[in-house]
């Protein structure tokens, strides 16, 4: 946890403003020889500075510790199915600047990409402060080898040269990771995986993703792939359909689209009275209805927390985590019904995980990508609790003519 544990310290230092390390130490439950190597890692990096300590108090004065905040920013980048999503921090991930645009708006979603980092550079520029990284999750698998993105429905993504481009577009270091997978790194850093070694998060909005962490690291798959839990098969008659625009059975039935798909049909099959007739059929309105009591919605919901319960069984047959982290706009709307959901999975599982919301609410995965940026900056792969393998996944260390060593000890 040594990696993931700098992230907490550097928080640590930043809430405090001047720090020991004895009291770093104390406050976070760490050694004092893991606080030491820790604290010169991050002197090296020039992320903190120590000065002299007060010779006032008797005894040893004690070196006091403190965040350097102007050597520089990071920039992280949601780009998900309906909207982008990016944050402009500095070195010890708090944010400084924040967007939000449609994905699909006037543009393609990598233009929208493109011109959200650009947008977050001008602002870095007015602060005086260099980007030295950048983040990307996208909701896609990406090749090991090439860095392509390959069933990525939801950006229209099929066989994209995602990496190549931003190399070759960008001219800082950027990485570009699976969306879920950013996000459950900022669950282990700042959210509800923190100290937990094996948990799963699951997104359930536009599309359906699963991240799996495992004795504290992140399970990638031979391509990739793990984690992509939309693929599942819920029942025997959808085995031998198929898949609708790459679009797997329980991403179907239980995302969004799935939920207003749903709602649609049993208007048109029924005559019945709905809060949802005469408007248009969304999965918030769905979830407004059902709240008020509305039959109908109330019947898609059912139908949803069963298919979301077949999934979660599965999963926690498969892995035994310790918890499920429900996230993405449908896995949040699902928090009134969380009993329901624990009720569903208890009976069949020798040891069922404990289910929590997102505390993150829709941040998570730009939190994880500001946190994928911050590591790269320190020249190392992000958390190795989390991501073994992780420069497998898509990144990129094309730097064109700027060394980030030498940029860092510039600005110390």
């Amino acid at each position: 946890m040594l990696e993931v544990n700098e992230f907490l310290v550097l928080d640590f230092i930043r809430d405090q403003g001047h720090t020991t390390r004895p009291e770093i130490a104390r406050a976070l439950g760490l050694s004092a020889s893991s606080v030491s190597r820790i604290v010169g890692r991050l002197i090296r990096a020039g992320l903190i500075v120590e000065s002299a300590g007060s010779t006032e108090a008797p005894g040893r004065p004690r070196a006091r510790i403190a965040f350097n905040r102007r050597a520089g920013c990071v920039i992280g980048v949601d780009l998900g199915g309906t909207k982008c999503q990016a944050a402009l921090a500095d070195l010890s991930g708090a944010i400084l600047h924040e967007l939000r645009r449609p994905t699909h708006g006037e543009t393609e979603p990598y233009p929208t990409l493109l011109g959200a980092i650009a947008d977050l550079r001008a602002e870095a520029s007015r602060r005086s402060l260099p980007v030295l990284s950048v983040a990307v999750g996208v909701p896609a698998i990406l090749e090991p080898e090439t860095g392509v993105a390959v069933s990525g429905p939801n950006v229209q993504w099929e066989e994209f040269a995602i990496v190549p481009r931003l190399a070759a577009d960008v001219d800082v270091p950027v990485i570009v990771e699976n969306d879920v997978n950013l996000a459950a790194l900022a669950h282990a850093w700042r959210g509800d995986g923190r100290r937990v070694d094996d948990f799963v998060t699951i997104s359930i909005g536009t599309g359906i993703g699963a991240a799996v962490v495992a004795n504290g690291r992140l399970v990638k798959g031979h391509r990739n792939g793990a984690g992509e839990i939309g693929y599942l098969t819920l029942s025997a008659d959808r085995l031998r359909r198929p898949l609708e625009n790459g679009v797997g059975d329980f991403e179907e039935r239980a995302s969004g689209p799935g939920i207003a798909r749903r709602a649609t049909e049993l208007l048109r099959a029924s005559d019945a009275p709905s809060l949802l007739r005469g408007a248009e059929v969304t999965p918030a309105a769905v979830f407004r209805a059902a709240s008020g009591g509305d039959a109908l919605a109330r019947a898609v919901i059912d139908e949803t927390l069963d298919n979301v319960a077949l999934a979660l069984v599965a999963i926690g047959a498969l892995l035994d985590p310790e918890l499920i982290v429900l996230d993405g706009s449908v896995g949040r709307s699902l928090a009134p019904y969380l009993g329901q959901l624990s009720e569903r999975i208890q009976t069949r599982l020798w040891s069922a995980p404990r289910l929590v919301i997102s505390s993150l609410g829709s941040d998570a995965t730009v939190i994880g990508a500001v946190a994928a940026a911050l590591q790269s900056v320190r020249r190392k792969a992000a958390p190795a609790s989390l991501f073994g393998v992780f420069d497998v996944g898509g990144r990129t260390e094309v730097v064109q003519g700027v060394d980030q060593g030498a940029a860092l000890a510039a600005m110390r």
